[in-house]
Order: C-alpha cells, then structure tokens, then sequence
C-alpha cells in the first residue's frame, strides 16, 4: 500500500535511523495496518482529515 516513495522518507528519518531495524520495520508495518484499515471503514476518508487534530 506505502508506495516506494513514502517508504524511502520514512526510513531516511534521521528518528527512524536511531532504531533498529526490526523496530524501524515493525513500525512501518503497524502505521500500515492502521491506513487500511481505516481505508476499509472509510474508503473515501481524505488524507487531509485522517491527519487533523481536533484541538
């Protein structure tokens, strides 16, 4: 689902590289698990509201 693009930021995070790599993974893949399913409960969710606060 993360594209190659997305992925390559992530891991070039200067606070990603300061974990282990299994960890840096187990991260990435929890994050993803969460985008889908919010894609599955809204598939038309709009990023921009996804990542709003509600301060």
């Amino acid at each position: 689902m993360l594209t190659d693009e997305f992925l390559e930021r992530v891991f070039a995070n200067k606070e990603m590289q300061k974990m282990p790599i299994g960890c840096q993974s187990t991260a990435v893949h929890a994050f993803q698990e969460v985008l889908e399913d919010i894609k599955e409960e809204n598939p038309y969710a709009e990023l921009s509201a996804i990542l709003s606060t509600n301060e």
